[in-house]
């Protein structure tokens, strides 16, 4: 029997300014991810200056978690690395968290403003 999930994908971005830039910016990393995505929300974020958080959500209808976690991986990895995985055994599901720091590699430069990523699953 397939499931139904929800992947959502919440990035946070460092030395912007204006809006126009978090969404030029959502929309390179909304490329990347491909159509089955959709944009959420980009909004100003607090808690840090000159921030925005993006917002983005996928449906996924799918019986092998296997093949959703590994999209996960593989979907994320387009924007920047590394990531880390946290595996929920019970739930045979992954979390991914993303922190910038002095070994991240930017799959593309534009993406050099990403600080903070969260990739979770809800079923």
């Amino acid at each position: 029997m397939s499931e139904v999930q929800n992947i959502y994908l919440t990035i946070i971005t460092e030395n912007q300014t204006k809006k126009i830039k978090a969404e030029k910016l959502s929309e390179k990393i909304y490329n990347e991810l491909g159509d089955d995505w959709k944009i959420l929300t980009i909004d100003k974020y607090d808690k840090f200056e000159n921030s925005f958080k993006l917002e983005f959500e996928m449906t996924v209808v799918e019986y092998h978690q296997d093949r959703i976690n590994n999209l996960a991986i593989s979907l994320t990895d387009k924007q920047v690395s590394p990531w880390l995985i946290y595996f929920n055994k019970v739930e045979n599901s992954i979390e991914l968290i993303y922190n910038k720091h002095e070994k991240t590699l930017d799959r593309k430069t534009e993406f050099n403003v990403i600080k903070w990523g969260h990739l979770q699953m809800k079923k």
